[in-house]
């Protein structure tokens, strides 16, 4: 049982003053507290008030003058019998979350005995805004007290997000309501901290507790592998015991978490049709690769903005005119009777035929054969025609709900192929939520026909779309490669978007589109100052592990107040601080180890 004994006293003094958003206190000098400690004060007309450790220091009161003009009762509770008010006190400035009303005790006389049993009492938010008064006792906050002040019991569809622990040993269980992480209050997740925080670790404990809380609605998680073998394992046991700590964090969550299932690994094709993968799973995997006709809309993945935009080579036209003439792209230079089609990238490289007013010069055709050659030449991921290996978007098309998908891209040899199997995942979600793939089954169903031919497009349209999730979520570690920040970070905006890749143009739909579609991005990387603005703009939920003061004060980080950024500073593995919009003030949390297998 959580121990309530006095732990300070709250002041006011010339330097020190009290105001409905801070107050003061004095710490007793045995006590052990920390900054996002939750604790405990009564306020006027039977109220309390729950406030976080913000900051600690040590000052300088007369002692003699503060205890004999001010409330030396609470001052004589506070210190043991033998002890006096030194020249030095800690302090804590106190941060307030919430005001909450106290309910009366209510007494239940059983009939058994002749003592009332006193039923613990409840407390709810109070719209109460006053100062606390000085000469308050101070005690740790309840377990209650933290989760009502967070106005954790009001969250219609609760997802747990971790568990806060006091240096009183309290844990308190913090969730996070579902429209928080895919709207419509906000929406999508980033995880940003020094390597070796296990930032990512969290993100995916995340995913385990949503894929096995929304399995009903149904959810589709898209992950990509960035790194080596690191997400290849996920539907396999961990080999380690798992510690006593991390169980007792999962009991405190309500959880009982188990690998993911229902998974399936895309790994890309290399050298003789074979996986290029750090690692191959014993089951479901699959290899994929492109063949032109895949891909043929979506050339513009493999161009970087420079080369798509320099008017002296207009790629983008001979782009446009590809996509606009297939598949009846002819090879002029055979028999005129009998042209040959265009059907894959050797043709492609080949082909010199274009109109006068779509290659205007021939470095334009040179330029533009050499980077298709790049990438053609020494990669096996483009072939001429599939044999064993797949395509993506087809199978992204196809995924049901609670499936789970791993694309590995760590083994691609250039970021540029990394990208474009990026931009075509992003690209392939836009084109199903636009053309009505990804639609909630309980929405309206069209349908071409009459009479019994209507009756029963609308039963097979019904029936696919009851296998298609409600809610997607796609995964991208160390985003900064595909959606980086912009070379000038004083730019002008609309100058960024129009230098931004194509990639990252289907990845800034996702972070725009996401809330109203319940399709989110959870992403990853060191610094959120090597990333894209539009992505810290967009964000609903920051998860940060430790960082450095010289990061800290870069600009997007200025949701986080100066207090907070030494704290993050001084983090130890495996500590997180969670800033969102719902809460008044980031708090700190900690998550069991992963139960999956790691390499």
């Amino acid at each position: 049982m959580q121990d309530n004994k006095p732990i300070g006293i709250t002041f006011v003094s010339e330097n020190f003053s009290n105001s409905i958003d801070s107050f003061w206190i004095i710490i007793k000098p045995e006590i052990l507290i920390n900054p996002f400690d939750f604790i405990s004060v009564e306020n006027v007309q039977n109220t309390k008030t729950i406030g976080m450790i913000k900051e600690l220091k040590r000052i300088y009161i007369d002692s003699e003058t503060f205890s004999r003009n001010y409330y030396p009762t609470q001052i004589n509770l506070l210190l043991n019998s033998d002890e006096k008010l030194s020249g030095g006190l800690t302090v804590a400035k106190i941060d307030v979350i919430a005001n909450l009303q106290l309910i009366s005790f209510k007494e239940d006389i059983s009939s058994n005995t002749s003592s009332p049993n006193k039923i613990p009492s409840k407390s709810k938010n109070w719209n109460i805004n006053m100062p606390v008064q000085e000469g308050k006792l101070v005690t740790f906050a309840t377990v209650e007290d933290v989760i009502s002040s967070l106005g954790i019991p009001e969250m219609e569809h609760p997802i747990p997000a971790g568990v806060i622990s006091m240096t009183n040993n309290t844990k308190i269980p913090i969730d996070l309501d579902v429209t928080y992480i895919f709207g419509p209050d906000t929406t999508h997740v980033n995880a940003t901290g020094i390597s070796g925080n296990m930032k990512t670790s969290y993100l995916l404990f995340l995913l385990q507790v949503l894929h096995q809380k929304l399995l009903e609605e149904g959810i589709s998680i898209i992950l990509l592998n960035t790194k080596e073998k690191d997400l290849l394992y996920i539907d396999k046991e961990r080999e380690e015991t798992y510690a006593s700590e991390d169980k007792e964090e999962l009991d405190i969550l309500g959880l009982n978490l188990t690998p993911f299932n229902n998974v399936k690994y895309f790994l890309p094709r290399g050298v003789d049709g074979k996986p290029n993968s750090a690692h191959i799973p014993e089951k479901n995997y699959f290899t994929y690769s492109f063949e032109l006709s895949d891909v043929y809309d979506r050339l513009e993945l493999l161009f970087s903005s420079e080369s798509t935009l320099d008017p002296q080579h207009n790629i983008s036209s001979i782009l446009n005119y590809i996509y606009e003439l297939w598949p009846n792209l002819d090879q002029r230079g055979g028999d005129k009777g009998n042209p040959q089609k265009i059907a894959n990238w050797t043709d492609l490289i080949n082909f010199s035929e274009f109109p006068e007013e779509i290659v205007t010069h021939k470095t334009t055709l040179l330029k533009f054969q050499g980077m298709i050659q790049k990438y053609r030449k020494p990669s096996t991921l483009f072939v001429d025609k599939k044999v064993t290996s797949r395509y993506l978007g087809r199978e992204i098309k196809k995924m049901n709900k609670n499936e789970v998908f791993v694309i590995d891209i760590a083994r691609l040899p250039t970021l540029d192929e990394q990208a474009f199997v990026v931009g075509d995942v992003m690209k392939t979600i836009n084109e199903m939520y636009s053309l009505g793939h990804a639609n909630n089954p309980d929405d309206e169903y069209d349908s071409v026909g009459s009479g019994d031919e209507i009756d029963d497009q609308k039963e097979i349209t019904k029936k696919e779309l009851t296998k298609k999730p409600k809610y997607i979520v796609i995964f991208i570690d160390e985003i900064n490669r595909f959606l980086p920040r912009g070379e000038s970070g004083n730019m002008d905006l609309r100058m960024s978007m129009s230098n931004r890749s194509a990639v990252a143009e289907e990845l800034l739909k996702i972070l725009i589109t996401g809330k109203s579609r319940h399709c989110i991005l959870f992403s990853a990387q060191q610094f959120k100052s090597q990333i894209d603005q539009s992505i810290n703009e967009n964000t609903g939920l920051h998860v940060i592990t430790k960082l450095g003061l010289s990061e800290l004060s870069t600009n997007p980080y200025s949701m986080v107040d100066d207090t907070t950024k030494s704290v993050i500073s001084k983090l130890h593995r495996g500590e997180f601080i969670l800033v969102h919009p719902a809460f008044r003030h980031p708090i700190k949390i900690a998550i069991p180890k992963p139960t999956f297998k790691k390499p």
